[in-house]
């Protein structure tokens, strides 16, 4: 599973940067969740109950902005990679001084963007997960995630736990997958490679 961050003081940048990382995630191994953020504050308020693997960061945001938080990040001795997304070029330098992964320009040009989280996730592999056919769409879960299956008729229900794996559809504890059992026997429980 890899987490990923994305803090922006902008909803819209927000909002098509989860849409490409939602493409770039749609075929891979492993489950990628997005946590959403529209301050450098709400980041750190969160980040010790919702530690992530990396962060899409805006450097020019209101009050904390992206680059004060690297160097807070970086001062507490953590070094989260940190990917600035700005319009602003002047801050590649500081970028270095805080070991930023990567720089990328507003407007993200999704080829760059997906280049920068290929060569990251090569490093550092997210552990498996187990890939389930849900209609038209591969949903990657976390086995530990998996409270138990139950067979219904000719369909399955995966029982989960963690919300985040999934669309937010219902208002349960856990979230339940119907899935065809005939299409799980056959590749969807295997883990990938």
């Amino acid at each position: 599973m890899l987490k990923i961050a994305v803090c922006d003081d902008n909803e819209e940048h927000i909002s098509a940067l989860r849409k490409m990382l939602d493409e770039w995630s749609e075929n891979k191994p492993f489950a990628v969740i997005i946590y959403e953020y529209t301050s450098a504050e709400s980041f750190l308020f969160s980040y010790p109950d919702k530690p992530c693997d990396i962060i899409l960061m805006d450097i020019e945001m209101k009050n904390l902005n992206g680059m004060e938080l690297a160097k807070k990040l970086r001062k507490s001795g953590d070094m989260l990679p940190i990917i600035f997304i700005t319009g602003y070029s002047e801050y590649i330098g500081e970028g270095y001084d805080v070991e930023a992964l990567h720089y990328l320009l507003k407007p993200v040009e999704k080829e760059k963007l997906f280049a920068v989280l290929d060569r990251y996730t090569k490093k550092h592999v997210p552990k498996n997960n187990i890939v389930l056919s849900c209609g038209d769409k591969n949903i990657h879960i976390d086995p530990e995630n998996i409270r138990y299956c139950e067979a219904r008729g000719k369909k399955t229900e995966v029982h989960i736990s963690d919300e985040n794996v999934l669309p937010k559809r219902t208002p349960y504890e856990h979230h339940k997958i119907a899935i065809n059992r005939r299409l799980c026997y056959k590749k969807e429980y295997q883990t990938p490679h």
